[in-house]
């Protein structure tokens, strides 16, 4: 029997080795225009880590329809970015790019409009990395930034929470597929106890909701914690922690929890460009657990 685990297990690896090196990055959230007194910027940073060959691809951006996640989201094309130069980049809603080995990109929206979210998807043809940076600009002339690698969708993860001392936590989630998600969210006491009731997002295709942790489970007062984030389809997410003022922001990334079938599920679900393995793994997973 655990020959036949063993040739599953080749399969499964020498499948996903015959892959191309294609890479998929997700920013959940993407900010952009004035709301209230304060102007929002979103910078975005890609990289080619390579030490030969060219990566090309595009910067995909799509805004959230707020009057009701269930929607389809729709094209941010409100939203204008320059590069590192200051020369203004892309159209629509798309920015290509090419970036050498060892060389680096910069994507900076201009702030001008008003308001609005959304999320971005870099599709590139070889191995990137990537980063961004949120920007509150404020009318006294002070600012404010966080910043945070690109995010993984995964079907379960986790945020932490802390909303002692007038501190609020707001989440971003994001629908990056054609096909209406529902989000499953679970408040958790530092106990590992229930704080509330489990509560769920409905998310439309390509659409975004961005919420405070005091919105999704009102009445809730001051706790430390963490949610939960689950959902059958793999979504990105990402999380702000704002002081009482909420002129001083941090982020605070999501860290995956671990998978009820298996780590090698984990590393899949992390990996949109391996997605059409992800069936045939819970399928070995499933045969696994059978003969064992």
């Amino acid at each position: 029997m655990k020959r036949v685990q063993l040739i599953l297990f080749w399969i499964l690896t020498a499948t996903t080795l015959s892959f191309g090196q294609a890479t998929t990055l997700y920013y959940p959230q993407v900010t952009n225009g004035l709301l209230g007194s304060s102007i929002w910027k979103t910078t975005i940073f890609l990289g080619n880590p390579a030490s030969s060959g060219l990566a090309s691809g595009t910067v995909t951006l799509f805004q959230e329809v707020p009057s009701d996640p269930k929607l389809a989201g729709v094209p941010f094309n409100s939203i204008s970015f320059v590069d590192e130069s200051g020369a203004p980049v892309g159209s629509g809603n798309t920015i290509p790019f090419q970036i050498g080995p060892g060389q680096s990109r910069k994507f900076t929206s201009t702030g001008v409009g008003d308001y609005h979210g959304g999320f971005a998807v870099v599709s590139a043809n070889a191995p990137i990395n990537g980063a961004a940076v949120f920007s509150a600009f404020y009318a006294d002339g002070s600012s404010s930034d966080g910043g945070l690698s690109s995010s993984a969708a995964v079907t379960r993860q986790a945020i932490f929470v802390d909303t002692t001392n007038g501190y609020n936590v707001g989440v971003a989630l994001a629908n990056p597929t054609t096909s209406q998600m529902t989000v499953t969210l679970s408040l958790l006491l530092n106990t590992g106890a229930a704080a509330a009731q489990p509560t769920t997002v409905t998310l439309g295709a390509n659409n975004h909701k961005a919420a405070f942790v005091s919105e999704l489970f009102q009445g809730i007062g001051p706790m430390v914690g963490s949610m939960q984030v689950s959902s059958a389809t793999a979504v990105p997410a990402v999380a702000l922690r704002f002081d009482p003022t909420f002129k001083v922001f941090t982020t605070l990334p999501p860290f995956t929890l671990a998978s009820l079938i298996s780590p090698a599920m984990d590393w899949l679900e992390q990996r949109p460009l391996f997605s059409p393995l992800t069936s045939i793994a819970r399928l070995f997973a499933a045969f696994h657990l059978r003969l064992v």
